[in-house]
């Protein structure tokens, strides 16, 4: 559910405090945690089942990690990040952050009482738009480097399950760089940057604690 550079950070956050501990080749890592959302079928790439609040999904994380978890396989290890941060984020920080009215179809952030149709917030004018927001500050502030980025290669590897290796044709470097030129100030209407990193740091932390266990 975010967007490609709030993944790539929080692998770089999850790949600092596991280095130490367990010896992963990072640039495969890396990869695996663009690949879920590079395949054709979304509902399957993500292990799609009812979320807690209605119209909303997420990864079945049981299924998830009986398929992925292994720590040996630096790329399944990578998918099985990415599907966790899919899951944690909607389940503890998006459901929460928002007032979903469903009879109204209306969604209203608390913090500044902004409204918007269902619609219109999940849109590039609304929180589509505030990830480019995010994303902008994520490297200035020093939590994903662009040369991270640059050294994934265009093709990334192979997983030997269909539902990721049936990939959309269009390069996701060329996706990657008209995605950041349409680079946006931050306004915060949407997302409080601050609290949403303090987020992705904890369930970092989570992550690897979990990992390491």
């Amino acid at each position: 559910m975010p967007g490609l550079l709030h993944h790539l950070s929080f692998a770089e956050a999850v790949y600092r405090m596991l280095e130490s501990h367990i010896p992963i080749d990072k640039v495969s890592f890396m990869e695996g945690n663009i690949i879920p959302d590079l395949a054709i079928d979304k509902a399957h790439s993500h292990y799609r089942k009812s979320a807690s609040a209605q119209g909303f999904f997420v990864p079945d994380m049981v299924l998830v990690k009986k398929d992925l978890f292994n720590i040996d396989d630096p790329v399944k290890f990578g998918m099985y990040c990415h599907l966790y941060l899919d899951y944690y984020f909607i389940e503890e920080f998006l459901i929460p952050e928002f007032i979903w009215d469903t009879k109204t179809m209306k969604v209203t952030n608390p913090r500044n009482h902004k409204e918007w149709d269902v619609q219109t917030f999940f849109s590039p004018s609304a929180m589509y738009g505030a990830y480019m927001e995010i994303s902008q500050l994520l490297i200035r502030d020093g939590h994903i480097s662009l040369v991270t980025v640059e050294e994934l290669p265009e093709l990334l590897p192979n997983t030997g399950l269909s539902v990721f290796d049936e990939r959309r044709n269009n390069s996701w470097k060329n996706r990657f760089q008209e995605y950041l030129s349409q680079g946006k100030d931050y306004k915060g209407e949407i997302f409080d940057y601050d609290k949403l990193l303090d987020f992705f740091k904890k369930i970092a932390f989570e992550f690897v604690s979990e990992v390491l266990r």
